[in-house]
């Protein structure tokens, strides 16, 4: 894996990109944990380490995305990760998505130091015009997190998700450079 091409500094938090070492019991644990990962596509499919390690080296040889950890600043310990992409290079917009792991950081304002952080990073480094998010309804605190940021809510996604049977609708989020205040 190649060394670390982004370094993010925040209040309580710090980003650097996904590495292989980051792969160990913890993370492993997040992904098969069905609290953690209750919103997340990647709860239908069993992980094993093998294959997150397979898909962080897959992650950082692309260049429309961009795979960061998120580190506490006390600690340095890897508490969960965010992701801007896939980036469109043509039309200036990227995607973010992001997962805490690790449960005694939920609640505490870190997804949107994340998300500030990353959307910050997308206008003013990367010179993007726009950046999406999508959350399932259900999941409340995503949906604020971005909000908090200064993201809108642009559209529904009517019966998008199904989850134990029932469908649910997934809220389309985006936010442009013109109408980000930091």
């Amino acid at each position: 894996m190649s060394q670390i091409k982004h370094f993010i500094e925040g209040n309580t938090i710090y980003l650097r990109e996904v590495r292989e070492s980051d792969v160990n019991d913890n993370y492993y644990a997040w992904l098969n944990n069905s609290e953690v990962n209750q919103y997340l596509e990647t709860r239908y499919y069993p992980r094993s380490k093998a294959n997150i390690a397979d898909y962080v080296k897959h992650m950082d040889g692309l260049s429309n995305e961009i795979f960061f950890a998120m580190c506490d600043k006390k600690t340095n310990k890897h508490i969960g990760n965010i992701k801007i992409g896939p980036i469109n290079w043509i039309h200036r917009y990227g995607d973010i998505s992001l997962l805490i792991g690790d449960q005694d950081f939920w609640g505490k304002g870190i997804a949107t130091e994340a998300i500030r952080l990353v959307t910050e990073f997308g206008f003013f480094t990367l010179n993007l015009h726009k950046i999406k998010a999508g959350c399932y309804e259900q999941n409340v605190g995503s949906a604020k997190a971005f909000e908090k940021v200064g993201f809108i809510k642009e559209g529904l996604l009517k019966k998008q998700w199904m989850v134990k049977g029932k469908y649910y609708d997934e809220i389309l989020l985006g936010l442009c450079i013109e109408d980000y205040k930091p």
